[in-house]
């Protein structure tokens, strides 16, 4: 008999959805899990031609994701004649078995998703008491205690600064014990970098002095994302596997802040409990090596980075609102990879576009004796449809999917074609000879074809059926075809949010300007 089907991921809000539909009506379903059998995605794409999740099949026949599916659930519920379970029977179960071994239930063993590597003993701190801590916990518990004061020196206002003097005192209390002991606890942290020293002379050492100033590390660079600690423990070697776990984790995070209608309380997040576990395992992105990765998975990779960051960025310091904070944010917030730092500019238009000026810019994103020029793919082999995987958080944006080094030719396939069919993206007008085009083809105009005028014969590549159709005889007939582009919708899925400024990224700020 038939059934219905669904792929899905286990921290995915639309596959809750979509599954929460058919049990409130009563229809049972197959659920085969992409994230116990993640080998069973390529079934997925191969039946749907689409990256993302979930897909619901009613037997054979492909329904589409939560939104299609729920809206013939809905057509159901009007009919008075009978009930969607009795409709489910009557349409899909009375039908014969697929066929199809792509829709069949997973019979492999589930794939248990590779663990991090145990921590070694650098990831532990002694106290005073002669127990240890690891770094983030040790790190969560000085937060409240150190964290929060600001000190002024000269004209400079340091926040989340606090005198040697002060951190004794803060020591000994939080600590129960003695003065001599805070200041050798206090060396410890330094030395071991949870601390590090304010102001423009090198402090040697940790001492009781209201003049000699510091800062917990996970407040010392918040123009780098990922500097909640410095990475001193053990590396993974594999880079992806990293990623893969991060994007896992920002996941949970998302889940947790995203109400019912899709709205994500981005200033919500740092109070969810897996934010603290975020901020610090994203640090070992510090010593991710990306210069051993082949062309595909560098291009897979760094595509994921952007998109993870972006959110990141949008949780930790705020969503730009303006024009000037727009051009602040992909050029100042940075991540820290492999020890060089990139702004988002520099992942998409260095790296990914071999090092092409982005849009408004007068210059590459790397200059010429800079060492991440090693790192950067060639610029004659810029994909353009990398344009379609990134998304900057607006809503013109392309929706996030997941890359992967194996897929990337047949995923970025997709999300061009995705993109491409999308109205709001790509629109014909036979009769006024119009092609109207996102502005992420206009700003990226070069990497798409040397001119305006080319584009069509690009941009038809994307396409399918009636669509593909129109342009392709505007095309053939030789006449003169009209570029229009679309204004761009800035805005975010965000539900509550911090509004960017320069100062969220700022560690000290000149006292007689203020913060800005």
């Amino acid at each position: 008999m038939g059934r219905a089907t669904v792929f899905a991921l286990e921290d995915c809000r639309h596959c809750k959805r979509a599954k929460a539909a058919l049990k409130e009506r009563g229809i049972p379903y197959l659920e085969i899990s992409l994230s116990t059998h993640p080998q069973r995605r390529t079934d997925m794409i191969n039946l749907s031609d689409r990256l993302s999740v979930p897909q619901v099949f009613f037997g054979d026949k492909h329904i589409g994701g939560a939104d299609e599916t729920l809206e013939i659930l809905e057509q159901w519920d009007k009919d008075e004649t009978s009930s969607p379970l009795e409709k489910y029977r009557e349409e899909i179960e009375s039908q014969p078995d697929s066929t199809d071994g792509r829709l069949r239930e997973a019979t492999e063993p589930p794939v248990k998703p590779k663990e991090a590597l145990p921590r070694d003993e650098a990831d532990k701190i002694e106290l005073p008491d002669g127990s240890s801590k690891s770094v983030l916990d040790l790190m969560e518990q000085l937060r409240p205690i150190l964290g929060g004061k600001k000190k002024t020196t000269v004209l400079k206002v340091n926040k989340n600064t606090f005198s040697g003097a002060e951190g004794v005192a803060d020591l000994t209390k939080a600590f129960s014990i003695k003065e001599e002991e805070a200041v050798a606890f206090g060396k410890v942290l330094l030395e071991r970098e949870i601390l590090q020293p304010v102001g423009d002379s090198p402090i040697q050492e940790f001492s009781n002095s209201k003049s000699q100033f510091f800062r917990l590390q996970c407040y010392h660079t918040p123009s780098v994302l990922n500097s909640y600690r410095l990475w001193n423990t053990r590396v993974d070697p594999d880079a992806v596997g990293v990623l893969f776990r991060l994007k896992k984790l920002m996941g949970k995070i998302v889940s947790a802040v995203t109400n019912e209608e899709g709205l994500v309380d981005y200033k919500k997040a740092p109070e969810t409990k897996h934010w603290p576990i975020f901020e610090e395992a994203v640090c070992e992105l510090q010593c991710c090596d990306i210069g051993k990765l082949d062309h595909k998975t560098k291009v897979a990779w760094v595509i994921n980075l952007y998109n993870l960051g972006i959110k990141y960025s949008f949780m930790k310091v705020g969503i730009y609102t303006d024009a000037l904070g727009l051009m602040a944010y992909f050029k100042q917030i940075l991540f820290n990879v492999g020890g060089f730092l990139f702004g988002f500019h520099d992942l998409e238009s260095g790296i990914l576009r071999g090092n092409r000026n982005a849009p408004y810019a007068f210059s590459a994103p790397i200059g010429k004796e800079d060492p991440r020029l090693a790192l950067l793919l060639s610029d004659d082999k810029v994909d353009c449809r990398i344009h379609f995987g990134l998304n900057c958080g607006a809503k013109s944006c392309p929706p996030v999917k997941n890359f992967t080094a194996e897929g990337i030719e047949e995923e970025l396939r997709i999300v061009a074609q995705a993109f491409a069919e999308d109205d709001g993206n790509v629109t014909i007008n036979t009769k006024h000879r119009v092609l109207s085009l996102s502005q992420i083809i206009n700003w990226y105009r070069i990497d798409f074809a040397p001119s305006t005028k080319e584009l069509p014969q690009k941009i038809v590549q994307f396409l399918r059926g009636e669509k593909k159709e129109k342009l392709q005889s505007m095309i053939e007939d030789g006449k003169k075809i009209k570029i229009k582009f679309k204004p761009y919708d800035w805005s975010t899925d965000a539900g509550d949010f911090l509004a960017f400024r320069k100062a969220n990224i700022q560690a000290d700020y000149t006292a007689f300007m203020g913060v800005c």
